[in-house]
């Protein structure tokens, strides 16, 4: 069952923007990068106890119109999108 949660979550990662990798290459040297693995830790969470896992699985196979409204972890990977836009326009410093 976490490999299936993991794909989604990298899948679901893919498909609202983000790079993949923010999922495991993520080292704590800066507050932001810290920010990001604890973000992490807890959408890999919610992932694991998801309750929409058959619309996510249509979703991501985009069979289901719309946004990703459905998804527990929809508002944390667009936080996530935000601060990663940010950190590649070089709005954030990286300051510990």
């Amino acid at each position: 069952m976490a490999v299936a949660s993991e794909r989604r979550m990298v899948g679901m990662l893919e498909r609202v923007g983000l790079d993949s990798a923010i999922a495991s290459s993520i080292e704590s040297d800066t507050i932001i990068k810290c920010v990001i693995k604890t973000s992490m830790q807890e959408i890999r969470k919610q992932c694991r106890a998801c309750s929409t896992v058959d619309e996510c699985e249509r979703w991501l196979a985009a069979k289901e119109d719309g946004d990703n409204a459905f998804c527990p972890n929809a508002e944390a990977f667009e936080a996530l999108r935000v601060i990663c836009d940010d950190i590649a326009n070089n709005h954030h410093t990286g300051a510990t």
